[in-house]
């Protein structure tokens, strides 16, 4: 399967079963209830919507679809996802992952952004993490069916042979696919080079067809890698603001790679409630061989957070307060409060 196969590509706006057989929906939830008489916080969380996902998830497969929601609900009681952050992102390298929720779509669903160059951890089961992490952030802030869906954009610059390990792709997607199911409504992979077609020919060998055929191709804002044309791609997702964030995003990490590839930090930008400042935070991982480099400034006041009016939702405030609260204990978050330019804000402005 190439890059540019249109031919594989399903349609990334529309739901599976839309109409559900409330009976079912019925039977589903009386099946699943010991689990919840017995545990509030999951009690909370296996709401109807949730019952019906995992229906839909499962094409109304009434067999199918209480093992996924049970087999879900045992992992939440045991792994507790919803306090969870990313372990290797707090307590090893600020700058261990690069996949945040940075907006929305022109449908109201949640945009999720990634670049797989500046993300500095190539370890399966940290970035399965980190991915919890993102989903489990999104998950109190996703707005109703149809739209309770997420769209990923994943940009592919100074993708190398370090990121060609299946066991990541493994080990994300089939999270996705055990505990997250219709959550991913599609992705976006931005200036994907010829390198990247072995890995994908194998991740498509053993991921859900329904997942394979939400994937698109786009050239890169630079013209670079292969897949559709960038500027119509944007357009029919995200709103000229929103488009304009992720071209500037992009651009930035190409243009200024050997500044920002040391320096951003999505972790130590929430954390500081200031996202346009990038290695302030640098003292708190000193290199054995040169002293902290000088932080430097977003291209124009880019913020790495997301886009002004984003930055001013109430999802936006929510994820930003989680992070604060579940990531505090950290070896290096636990001392950005002593760096950050302005402190550590208790709310966003």
């Amino acid at each position: 399967m190439k890059m540019d196969d249109e031919a594989a590509e399903g349609d990334l706006h529309g739901r599976a079963m839309p109409v559900l057989d409330q009976d079912d929906v019925d039977a589903l939830a009386r099946a699943v209830q010991p689990i919840l008489d017995s545990d509030e916080a999951i009690r909370r969380w296996c709401t109807r919507a949730n019952v019906e996902r995992f229906l839909r998830a499962d094409r109304g497969n009434l067999a199918k679809a209480t093992k996924r929601l049970t087999d879900t609900l045992k992992w939440r009681v045991a792994e507790r996802p919803e306090t969870r952050v990313c372990s290797a992102c707090i307590n090893k390298d600020l700058r261990s992952h690069y996949m945040n929720f940075v907006g929305w779509d022109r449908r109201g669903r949640a945009l999720v952004y990634s670049d797989i160059g500046l993300a500095k951890d190539k370890t399966p089961s940290t970035n399965a993490e980190h991915c919890m992490q993102v989903l489990e952030l999104l998950e109190p802030n996703l707005r109703p069916f149809p739209n309770d869906q997420y769209v990923w954009v994943v940009d592919f610059h100074q993708f190398s042979v370090y990121d060609m390990n299946p066991g990541v792709a493994s080990a994300c997607l089939g999270l996705f696919a055990r505990s997250y199911p219709e959550r991913l409504a599609g992705m976006i992979m931005v200036g994907a080079p010829m390198l990247f077609n072995g890995l994908y020919r194998a991740v498509c060998a053993f991921a859900d067809p329904v997942t394979v055929k939400k994937v698109r191709f786009v050239v890169g804002p630079d013209g670079k890698g292969g897949g559709k044309a960038f500027d119509p791609v944007m357009d029919e997702f995200f709103d000229a603001e929103t488009k304009a964030w992720l071209a500037a995003e992009m651009m930035e990490n190409r243009k200024r790679w050997k500044e920002v590839a040391k320096r951003k930090s999505w972790m130590a930008a929430t954390f500081a409630g200031r996202g346009s400042t990038h290695g302030w935070w640098q003292t708190l991982q000193p290199s054995k061989t040169k002293p902290p480099e000088p932080p430097v400034e977003g291209e124009g006041g880019h913020d790495i957070r997301g886009c002004e009016s984003f930055r001013a939702c109430d999802a936006f405030k929510n994820v930003a307060q989680a992070v604060r609260s579940r990531g505090a204990h950290g070896a290096l978050t636990s001392r950005l409060a002593d760096l950050a330019p302005e402190g550590i804000p208790e709310s966003e402005e």
